[in-house]
């Protein structure tokens, strides 16, 4: 008796059902095969996972982070963060060339996953040894062929079958480079004949080929479509060994993989229609010959001894760089979400495409540890936009260069087009959990307007060159703290509002040392539910120059602390809580630059001191010391749009006598409408406050940068 499974993408959830009728009636099978998803529910049932563990496995993934190698932002690098989550299009460099990649996607959740449910046969290398003998399908990626996977490493067959072409990345395997193997074989039932199956029965979610243009909606479908053409023949083929086929009309796509309630229910419900003929099989071939049924009470190893760790594929990137993650590793006990914890780390440096492992039979009954790498591209570039009716519209240009300036190196670089333009650049030599050198240049030109109460009084034009080396050091990839020397290079022009004269012009410089400590905890960027945001600095101020500006400031220390608080409600809804605090303590006028200036509702300054307040202006209120309370409503109205109700409360004034009276409290409030978009958040708010009269809008289109 021999069952084949057809690919067909998230539609082979369908097959659970197929499983439960099969436990259910009592019918034994010898011999399973499939091809793409098909391949990896064959595999599930060839290593003796029941229908409900199968669907247990299925329910508890989330499908879409799987699919697109998303790792959760714990995972990511510190200074790598800031860079992806503000980018919509990112490009690889390689030999001084804007590239594409080869593929979508690499893999990299789906090499954890199929490692982690495929464990309990990892150490079986002759597939015809499993529980059920069982072989899966790929496509040679060069000669077009149909490639037989009955031994080797079981969960790359399985990933190898499953490549599909343009969106995961082609697997080597054994030699040789495959793709999905649906590209010519989708339905493999001549192999399965050839295991010995004198009786077959086939279950097919392939959908056909297209008729309609207004079918073929999506990238995958489109390619589903054109790999369609070469599986003609072998699915004729497979038709004519098939005895029991039984078809599954699925109206949900490749891709759905999220519809998994959908997909099972329609499964279930067509192989219940086939139950009196799978029973009157099952009873006519016990008849013969009885066969108990096998247990299927498989279930995921829980840990594995490890041997020793090997590495392949790393260039540039250091054994050494590599032990600092596994080392530990060797001669230990390890479960698997420990190794994909670490795995997940280091895939979450940026150094890398892909982080895979194997595990390798050792002499002693143990396994090897085989850590797979491909390492990035020398470059990437990336772009956004954004516009605010603060900054503007801007275009943001960024790069990131990876083993260039040094091994371990990273450089990133961005450049801001706009009425404030702006380039940044920031280099480091990754130390993994200790103490790294950095170098930041950062140089702007920025311009907003003063105001007198509530009405525009002068227009201010700072432009500074800031450079900075210091000492870093990450905890995690959730904080981060810097300790360093920085030299500062600053012009100031003021232009009056009734006059047309302008005061300043000359460059001034300054001398700072300063300390920063942040942490990151927030489950998403923009419309997070939980976790929090905590940005500290201290930063020492020395003016150096003898100029008549310089000489009205002195030696000040500048302190503030931002922390911002997730409070998960519900699904629907999450309260934020939030706190500024700074001041800064001097003998007379601190430089002008960093004094704190409060309104607007720019998440994200090119200047730490100024700080959001609903209601206000941008840096509508200036001063020496501030203190600022806010509470946020944040509410999903559904899919991707949420209202956000927002209140601030608090002072920012030039005396610290003066901050502390009640007289002087600021209070601002508002409602903000979002959707969060695939160029950033798209949102527009009417506020108020006490310090202004009537509502004013404040209008936010993409990533703040």
């Amino acid at each position: 008796m021999g069952l084949v499974l057809s690919g067909g993408g998230a539609k082979g959830f369908a097959y659970i059902g197929l499983f439960r009728v099969l436990e259910e009636v009592g019918l034994s099978v010898d011999y399973v095969g499939g091809t793409s998803i098909g391949s990896i529910m064959a595999g599930f049932y060839a290593l003796g996972y029941s229908a409900d563990e199968i669907e247990k496995i299925v329910r508890t993934q989330n499908w879409d982070m799987v699919l697109r190698d998303e790792i959760d932002r714990k995972y990511v690098a510190y200074e790598e963060k800031s860079l992806w989550e503000k980018s919509i299009v990112s490009l690889p460099l390689a030999k001084r060339k804007i590239g594409i990649n080869s593929s979508l996607y690499y893999g990299q959740q789906v090499n954890l996953l199929l490692n982690k449910y495929f464990s309990p046969g990892w150490s079986v290398t002759n597939f015809n040894k499993l529980p059920t003998p069982f072989l899966c399908i790929g496509t040679d990626l060069f000669t077009g062929e149909s490639v037989e996977l009955n031994k080797g490493y079981l969960p790359m067959a399985v990933r190898s079958s499953m490549s599909i072409p343009g969106y995961f990345s082609p697997t080597y395997y054994q030699g040789r480079y495959l793709v999905d193997g649906g590209v010519v074989n989708n339905y493999p039932a001549r192999e399965v004949q050839q295991m010995g199956a004198q009786f077959i029965i086939g279950g097919d979610v392939q959908s056909g080929l297209k008729t309609n243009i207004d079918e073929l909606t999506t990238v995958t479908g489109v390619i589903n479509q054109i790999v369609s053409f070469n599986r003609i023949v072998a699915n004729q083929e497979a038709n004519n060994l098939i005895n029991l086929d039984i078809k599954y009309p699925v109206r949900e796509g490749m891709m759905d993989f999220m519809k998994y309630d959908s997909i099972i229910a329609e499964g279930e419900r067509v192989a219940r229609l086939h139950y009196p003929q799978l029973k009157a099989l099952a009873d006519s071939l016990n008849s013969l010959e009885f066969k108990p049924l096998r247990k299927l009470n498989t279930k995921p190893l829980g840990s594995i001894q490890v041997d020793q760790v090997k590495y392949e594929g790393n260039v540039k990137m250091s054994l050494i760089y590599l032990d600092n993650y596994f080392e530990e590793f060797e001669g230990k006990s390890m479960t698997f979400e420990e190794i994909e914890e670490k795995i997940t780390f280091v895939y979450g440096t940026g150094f890398f495409k892909y982080v895979f492992y194997e595990l390798e039979p050792a002499d002693n009954g143990r396994a090897n540890l085989i850590i797979k790498v491909e390492e990035s591209a020398p470059g990437y570039v990336s772009a956004a936009i954004h516009y605010d009716v603060d900054y503007n519209g801007s275009i943001l240009l960024g790069g990131v260069f990876r083993n260039i300036l040094g091994n371990r190196s990273k450089l990133f670089t961005e450049v801001i087009l706009g009425p404030n333009p702006r380039f940044k650049a920031f280099y480091t030599v990754s130390n993994g959990s200790k103490p790294s050198f950095g170098v930041e240049l950062d140089m702007y030109n920025f311009e907003f307007k003063l105001y007198q109460f509530n009405r525009r009084s002068n227009l201010i034009k700072f432009s500074t060159i800031n450079l900075s080396v210091f000492l870093t050091q990450s905890r995690g990839n959730v904080m981060n703290w810097r300790l360093g020397l920085q030299g500062e290079y600053f012009r100031l022009k003021e232009q009056f509002q009734v006059e047309t004269d302008t005061i300043g012009g000359s460059f001034n410089p300054y001398a700072n040392a300063f300390v920063t400590m942040n942490a990151d905890t927030r489950d998403t960027p923009y419309f997070s539910k939980h976790g929090f945001l905590l940005n500290a600095k201290a930063l020492y101020v020395v003016p150096l120059s003898n100029s008549l500006a310089d000489e009205l400031f002195t030696n000040s220390l500048v302190f503030y602390t931002n922390y911002e608080q997730n409070i998960y409600l519900s699904p629907r809804m999450t309260l934020k809580a939030g706190l500024y605090a700074g001041g800064t303590l001097r003998q007379d006028a601190p430089p002008l630059q960093h004094w704190f200036g409060v309104g607007g509702l720019n998440e994200i300054n090119y200047i730490g001191n100024l700080v959001p307040f609903s209601g206000l202006n941008f840096v509508q209120r200036v001063g020496n010391y501030v203190g600022i309370a806010r509470l946020k409503l944040q509410y999903k109205v559904f899919d991707k749009f949420y209202f956000t109700l927002r209140s601030d409360v608090g002072n920012n004034e030039v005396d610290v006598d003066e901050a502390f009276d009640v007289r002087n409290l600021m209070a601002g409030y508002g409602g903000t409408m979002s959707y969060n978009s695939f160029i950033g958040p798209i949102e527009l708010s009417l506020l108020g406050s006490n310090l202004n009269a009537g509502l004013m809008a404040f209008f936010n289109l993409g990533f703040a940068f």
